[in-house]
């Protein structure tokens, strides 16, 4: 656990917003889930299938602004500001490519895209103009994950929270209106939902924007040229730790969408069960994502100061505190499972098959977190990128994937068991992750121009 007071402050400092942010966005994935709960399971399970459709842009842009703010970070440790701005563009510029690609295909094929979930055919006509209208916040999504990851890595915390905070009330606050059709308003129903996600994406890059202009952040750019200055040196660098991250993320949230396609494929009422918890999980790794980013950051920072023996004792501090951690939530979330799958009007039985995945979910809850932090932020604020890709595309798709499609589709086991099977790919990463984090090969200051790993002895 951490002692050191100093060490302290400055995880408060980054931590507490930055968890600030996850819960506030988290719980309005689980208020909008259960408002949409109201009205039944179909419309559960399409929110379940957009939500897993928008993570694939999400987790891969999130892969590329944490490719970003490893370099930021470990650029404003070793005092380089102009860097942090040639990041900021190419990060910009990537972004835009891959979200823009995103964006047309879910919005003209949305039948298609929700397809391999689900053969229900309510689903897919219920969720074809909910996908359509989500799809068109892809673009805002993209410009908030790259400035908020620079932001963080330059120790501007803050201004993100209170962007996600004010998108969070403006989601809730339409989401009430539009769904139900309250104070004269028609009631749209999953089309609300959709309206009310996609102005609120809208409304926390302007918060984010007029914020960073404001207080003349370092990412309040006046000059195009300001962000056109990376170098060839600087693309290589980028490309050998960036691109490998961004590749495993793309290739981790495939392997959560084809565990969806199984949940989807088991039927809409496994679909639905698993989807109710779905803004729990969220909700319960957002409660930690703030020693994440601290980790990244904060180890990064000391990376590039060639503090080599100070970012492993911290990265060790971080990855203990969120086992901890943890393990208090993953209780609760057991002792709370009835009372919440009870908030939705679905059948008892789907109900009882949500209540079990909630139970399974609070059991790996501690090794999800434990990878999070370990292999999402302390081997990568080092650039070792390429291992965590290897590694995690092993456990997902060598252990996870297969395991899901044989125990669901072969020994034909419940939803909740499929997912207590598939969830050992946990356990194999962790393992992994663990053997390499203390091999100490992961250490290395990328701001110089030939960065060569270190052991700790």
């Amino acid at each position: 656990m951490i002692k050191d007071r100093v060490f302290l402050r400055e995880v408060r400092a980054i931590a507490v917003p930055v968890t600030a942010q996850s819960v506030v966005m988290s719980l309005l994935l689980v208020t909008d889930q259960l408002m949409v709960g109201q009205l039944g399971t179909t419309a559960v399970a399409t929110v379940g299938i957009s939500s897993k459709l928008t993570g694939v842009l999400i987790v891969a842009l999130t892969g590329l602004a944490t490719g970003v703010s490893i370099f930021a970070a470990q650029h404003w440790g070793s005092g380089d500001r102009n860097r942090i701005r040639h990041l900021l563009g190419l990060g910009l510029l990537l972004g835009f490519a891959f979200a823009t690609a995103i964006t047309f295909f879910v919005a003209v094929f949305p039948r298609a895209v929700m397809s391999p979930f689900t053969t229900d055919s309510r689903v897919l006509a219920e969720g074809g103009g909910f996908v359509r209208i989500v799809a068109l916040g892809y673009l805002p999504t993209m410009l908030t994950l790259i400035y908020s990851a620079v932001l963080r890595s330059t120790g501007s915390v803050r201004l993100p929270m209170w962007a996600s905070i004010a998108a969070a009330v403006l989601n809730l606050a339409l989401d009430w209106l539009l769904i139900f059709g309250h104070l004269g308003l028609p009631r749209l129903g999953l089309v609300g939902a959709a309206i009310a996600t996609t102005a609120a994406r809208f409304v926390e890059i302007t918060v984010i924007l007029v914020g960073a202009y404001a207080a003349r952040h370092i990412v309040a750019v006046t000059r195009l040229a300001d962000l056109r200055g990376a170098d060839a040196q600087l693309l290589r660098r980028f490309a050998v730790v960036a691109l490998p991250l961004a590749f495993n993320e793309l290739l981790w949230v495939l392997g959560e969408t084809a565990y969806v396609v199984v949940y989807g494929r088991m039927g809409t009422d496994s679909l639905a069960a698993m989807a109710m918890t779905f803004p729990v999980q969220s909700l319960a790794i957002g409660l930690l994502a703030g020693l994440a980013s601290t980790a990244g950051v904060l180890v990064g920072q000391r990376l590039g100061r060639s503090d080599l023996t100070d970012a492993s004792l911290r990265g060790n501090q971080l990855i203990s505190g969120g086992v901890v951690a943890a393990l208090g939530i993953g209780v609760l979330l057991a002792a709370g499972s009835s009372m919440y799958v009870g908030l939705f009007a679905v059948s008892g039985h789907v109900r009882h098959m949500g209540q079990l995945c909630m139970l399974v979910f609070a059991g790996f809850l501690w090794v999800k977190v434990a990878n999070m932090i370990l292999a999402g932020a302390v081997l990568n604020a080092g650039g070792d990128s390429r291992f965590v890709l290897i590694m995690e595309s092993l456990a997902t798709w060598v252990v996870g994937v297969p395991t899901a499609f044989v125990a669901a589709f072969v020994f034909g086991f419940p939803v909740w068991a499929v997912y207590l099977v598939l969830s050992l790919e946990e356990v194999v990463r962790l393992a992994i992750g663990w053997r390499r984090l203390r091999s100490g090969l992961w250490l290395r200051n990328l701001t110089v121009a030939t960065p060569e790993p270190e052991r700790i002895t």
